[in-house]
């Protein structure tokens, strides 16, 4: 449900999606079966002790000799051998002002923007994280040109080297432009820059093609999945090292279509399967998820794959009135969400039908409902499985924010994350990042992955 990109502005790049509301509103069409708010036993203790091992913690395996292999072994993701467990979080830090409508739209990860994943970095290996999953990352300084100057993002990924933390990229498309002749050769380039700049990096997973881009046009058409796929094979030939995923709705069709001989063909060069599922309640799960997505390529033949949820998550908001305002206790609702859906990750791990799950997400972003300096909600509500029973984007963090401080303590302009400062008689344009505020979230998670 993100916002329109501004008057004046090309198509945005849609870093997260524009069918959350649609994701929502098929939940709740089923809220009267077991779809939606049936009990998933959560976890139990021995799931705890087999992953106490797994890959994650401090520095990277690979690291000292510069590379880290991954691979699938039925449905594990494996790193140099051993499996590796995600521990995730969304990590889309679009600083008060920012919009991913223009440039460098939510591509905040190129040297430049250092101090944002400075201020975050530290925090996300305290909390036990060993893996985020970035929504934009462009090899132009304005994603959608081709034509822009080029960036780099070799200080963010020796970053995340050095904090343990993995990571998956992603070049970004909508769903219209997946289907566009004129567009696709420009994401298949975006795509061979980053494999060329970053496919040998210790600290990369590997490339999410396409996030949320199955909609009712694209998910029934064979030429949707056809050239995905294809986009699949060529990463995997320019970065063989990495793993090739996609980040889909959880909506009943969309594995039937994907698997379906006629259709989706079973994306045989996409590794790694991912959903992007908000099921569930603060004291339930998934429910049925994993077996669904079990059975669907059980009845096909087709090859086990690991599989991944991409997105779970809620927001930290609730209304006061009409007013938007967080949910009590340090949204004590939201991090009882988490860990609910957390322990149905593990569970299912531990049978065999899960590789780990991306908390959706690390911070509040303020520009998806409104104008970015505000902190809005939705216009409506009525979605009971979350805790607070709105659907505010901006509201999603286990992390808020507030407009940073200049060097003199001042606040920088709100409007601008880009400031121009007068350094030694020389005019600089830096970066002063918001400030966060941890929710209960943040402890919480930390409690879970560290067990």
């Amino acid at each position: 449900m993100n916002k329109k990109p501004p008057a004046g502005h090309p198509a945005m790049l849609d870093a997260h999606g524009v069918m959350r509301r649609r994701l929502l509103g098929t939940a709740l069409a089923a809220s009267t079966t077991p779809f939606l708010l049936a009990g998933c036993n959560g976890g139990g203790s021995s799931d705890t002790a087999e992953l106490a091992g797994l890959t994650g913690g401090q520095g990277l395996m690979g690291a000292s000799s510069g590379s880290s292999t991954f691979t699938v072994q039925d449905r594990k993701i494996m790193l140099n051998g051993s499996e590796f467990f995600a521990k995730g979080v969304c990590y889309s830090p679009v600083p008060i002002g920012g919009d991913a409508g223009i440039p460098p739209g939510g591509d905040f990860f190129s040297d430049f923007w250092e101090p944002i994943f400075t201020r975050d970095l530290s925090v996300l290996q305290g909390m036990g994280c060993n893996t985020v999953r970035l929504y934009m990352v462009s090899p132009w300084a304005t994603p959608w040109d081709s034509n822009t100057a080029r960036q780099y993002h070799t200080k963010f990924m020796d970053a995340c080297a050095d904090k343990g933390i993995y990571v998956w990229l992603a070049y970004p498309m909508t769903p219209d432009q997946a289907m566009s002749s004129t567009d696709r050769p420009r994401i298949e380039q975006g795509f061979q820059l980053l494999c060329e700049e970053l496919g040998t990096h210790p600290a990369l997973i590997g490339f999410i093609i396409g996030n949320e881009a199955d909609n009712d046009t694209t998910a029934p058409n064979p030429d949707f999945w056809a050239w995905i796929d294809g986009l699949a094979e060529k990463v995997k030939g320019w970065a063989p090292t990495k793993l090739t995923s996609c980040a889909v709705h959880d909506v009943p069709t969309i594995i039937d279509d994907m698997v379906n001989p006629n259709i989706g063909k079973g994306m045989p060069h996409m590794d790694v399967i991912g959903l992007n599922s908000y099921r569930g309640t603060q004291t339930s799960g998934f429910d049925t998820m994993f077996t669904d997505y079990d059975a669907k390529f059980k009845t096909t033949n087709l090859p086990e794959r690991p599989f991944l949820v991409t997105e779970f998550g809620c927001p930290a908001s609730t209304r006061q009135g009409s007013t938007p305002v967080e949910l009590p206790d340090n949204a004590k609702a939201q991090a009882d969400y988490i860990e609910a859906h957390w322990k149905d990750i593990v569970r299912n791990h531990g049978l065999n039908l899960c590789s780990g799950g991306y908390l959706f997400e690390w911070s509040d972003e303020w520009w998806k409902a409104g104008h970015p300096t505000e902190h809005n909600g939705h216009s409506s509500c009525g979605v009971p499985q979350f805790p607070g029973g709105c659907p505010d984007e901006e509201w999603y963090g286990i992390n808020s924010i507030a407009v940073g401080n200049k060097d003199d303590g001042t606040p920088r302009p709100a409007a601008d994350p880009v400031t121009a400062e007068t350094r030694d008689g020389k005019t600089v344009y830096v970066h002063h990042p918001d400030i966060l505020t941890q929710r209960a979230g943040v402890e919480r998670l930390k409690t879970l992955w560290s067990a």
